[in-house]
C-alpha cells in the first residue's frame, strides 16, 4: 500500500526520520582521519570488529575464521538433514527451507566448502588447493584483517536499516528524483545506494537494493539497473586497490576517473539492452509502495518531508532487527560457502590452468590496439575481476608499468560485477538478473569503460 499523502506526519515521527537518519548518515558517509587516509565510522566498526576478534588464535588462525569454518559446516550439515531426514522445524519453515533445501548448485558449493576450510585449518593438501594462490587467500577474504566479509556483514546487518527504513530514501528520492530520472532513468532514492556503495561497500548497495525490490520500492528493471551501475566498491577499499598496485600517491587522479567513467556508464547502460529489455514491474505480492510525486498544493521539501517521515513512523524496531536477523542468517548459512568455493576455483583455474588467458585473448588484441604496455602478460586482468574484485589487482601488483596498473586498476573497480562479493547476492535475490546478464554485463562495461578510462589517464594523469 503506497502512503497517503492526505496523511500529515505527527512531530515525532519527523523527529524519529532525522535522527536516524543522521545517525545513519553519520555512520556511512562520514570521512573521518584515519592514518594516511580517511575511513568512514562503520569502516572503524568493522576494522575494531575484525581486528578484535582475529586478536585472539586458534590453531594460528583468527576466531573469525573459526567461525567461519563453524558456520559453513553447519550449513552444509543442515542441508543434508534438509534432504534426507526433512525435519519440520525445516521443512515448514519457508525460510528456513528455501535456505537449506537449495538447489544443487548450492549445496555442492556448501559441500566443496565445508571441506576445504577444515583442510586449510589442519594444513592438508597441496598449495594449490590450500595456499595463498587458492583457499587460504578466500579465507582471509572472508575472515582475515580488519575489513574482512564477516565483519562487513555483521555491522551491515544492524546499521543498513537506518538508511532504508527510517525515511532518508524517500527524502532525498523526492528531492532529486528530476535529475537522476532524466540522467539514470532511475527514482531519485537511488542515489542512497550509490552514496552507500562510494563510503561503504558495494555489498551494501546490492542490500540494499534487493531489501527495497522486496518491499515495492524499484521496479524489477531499476533494480537491475541499480545492482550493475551503482554497486561501486567503495572509496576506503579502491584505496587499498590503489595501495596494493602501488598507486596511492595518485589516489585523487585514479579515484576521479573512476567516478567520472562509472557515472558515464550509468547514463548509457539502463538504455541499451539488455537492462532497458528488463520489465519495468513491480513484485507482484507486494506491488508499489514507493510515492515520489509531489502534490500541487505542495512544495517539493514539504513533500519530501512528509513521505520521509510517514516512512520513519511506520518502521518498528522490533521489525528492524528481526529482518537483520534473518539477513544475517541468509547471509552466513548460504553466501560465504558460496564465495569460499568458487573463489577458491577460480584461483586456481587463474593460477594452474590457461583457461583465463585464452579468455580475455579478444581483450589482449583490444588493450594492443589502444597501446597498453604489457597487454599480453596483464590481458587476463580484464576478466578475472568477473570472479572477485580484488584478483586484478593481486595479479597487477607493482611491477606492471604505472600506467598498465593505473587503467587496468580503474577498470577493475568500473567493472563492479563481481561473483564473489555483489554477484551472489544479486542471483540469491529476486532481482531478475540471471548469470547470462551478469556475465554480458561485465563484458560491456569492459568494453565501453576501457577507451573512457585511457583517455582520461592520458590527459589527466601525469605520473
Amino acid at each position: 500500500m503506497e502512503l497517503n499523502n492526505a496523511c500529515k506526519p505527527k512531530g515525532r515521527y519527523i523527529a524519529k526520520f532525522i535522527i536516524m537518519s543522521i545517525i545513519g548518515v553519520f555512520l556511512f558517509m562520514a570521512l573521518l582521519p584515519d592514518g594516511d587516509t580517511f575511513n568512514i565510522p562503520l569502516g572503524f566498526a568493522i576494522n575494531w570488529l575484525g581486528g578484535l576478534l582475529n586478536s585472539i588464535k586458534i590453531h594460528g588462525f583468527g576466531l573469525l575464521f573459526l567461525l567461519a569454518a563453524i558456520i559453513i559446516t553447519i550449513s552444509f550439515l543442515l542441508s543434508v538433514i534438509a534432504y534426507t531426514v526433512k525435519p519440520a522445524f525445516i521443512m515448514d519453515n519457508e525460510k528456513l527451507k528455501n535456505l537449506f533445501r537449495c538447489n544443487i548448485i548450492y549445496f555442492i558449493s556448501k559441500a566443496v566448502a565445508a571441506v576445504l576450510v577444515w583442510l586449510i585449518f589442519f594444513g592438508i593438501g597441496p598449495d594449490w588447493l590450500i595456499g595463498l594462490e587458492g583457499g587460504r587467500l578466500m579465507m582471509k577474504l572472508i575472515s582475515d584483517g580488519g575489513s574482512n566479509l564477516m565483519s562487513i556483514f555483521i555491522i551491515l546487518g544492524i546499521a543498513i536499516p537506518l538508511l532504508t527504513d527510517f525515511g532518508l530514501m524517500e527524502f532525498i528520492g523526492i528531492l532529486i528524483k528530476k535529475v537522476v530520472r532524466f540522467l539514470f532513468t532511475l527514482p531519485g532514492r537511488s542515489s542512497v545506494n550509490l552514496l552507500g556503495s562510494w563510503f561503504s561497500s558495494s555489498a551494501t548497495s546490492v542490500i540494499i537494493t534487493s531489501d527495497q525490490y522486496e518491499k515495492g520500492f524499484y521496479t524489477g528493471r531499476e533494480a537491475a539497473a541499480i545492482c550493475v551501475n551503482f554497486t561501486l566498491v567503495s572509496l576506503p577499499f579502491t584505496f587499498v586497490i590503489a595501495s596494493t598496485i602501488g598507486l596511492q600517491a595518485h589516489f585523487g587522479w585514479f579515484y576521479l576517473i573512476v567516478c567520472i567513467t562509472s557515472l558515464l556508464l550509468a547514463i548509457i547502460m539502463p538504455r541499451i539492452w539488455p537492462l532497458n529489455k528488463i520489465k519495468d514491474e513491480y513484485l507482484p505480492e507486494v506491488g508499489k509502495q514507493i510515492d515520489e510525486e509531489v502534490p500541487q498544493n505542495s512544495s517539493v521539501f514539504r513533500q519530501a518531508v512528509k513521505s520521509a517521515s510517514l516512512r520513519a513512523g511506520s518502521t518498528n524496531f522490533a521489525d528492524v532487527v528481526k529482518s537483520g536477523l534473518s539477513n544475517w542468517l541468509n547471509i552466513f548459512m548460504d553466501l560465504v560457502p558460496v564465495i569460499l568455493a568458487w573463489g577458491t576455483i577460480a584461483l586456481i583455474i587463474e593460477a594452474q590452468t590457461p583457461i583465463f588467458e585464452w579468455l580475455a585473448l579478444p581483450f589482449r588484441w583490444f588493450l594492443e590496439l589502444l597501446r597498453i604496455e604489457g597487454a599480453a602478460e596483464y590481458a587476463s586482468t580484464t576478466i578475472v575481476g568477473f570472479i572477485d574484485m580484488f584478483l586484478p589487482a593481486i595479479l597487477l601488483g607493482t611491477e606492471a608499468p604505472i600506467e598498465t596498473r593505473f587503467i587496468l586498476g580503474a577498470l577493475s573497480i568500473v567493472q563492479i560485477i563481481y561473483l564473489a562479493e555483489t554477484g551472489i547476492l544479486i542471483l540469491k535475490s529476486k532481482i531478475p538478473l540471471h548469470i547470462g546478464h551478469l556475465a554480458i554485463l561485465f563484458l560491456m562495461r569492459t568494453v565501453l569503460a576501457l577507451p573512457v578510462i585511457i583517455l582520461l589517464t592520458r590527459l589527466l594523469f601525469r605520473p
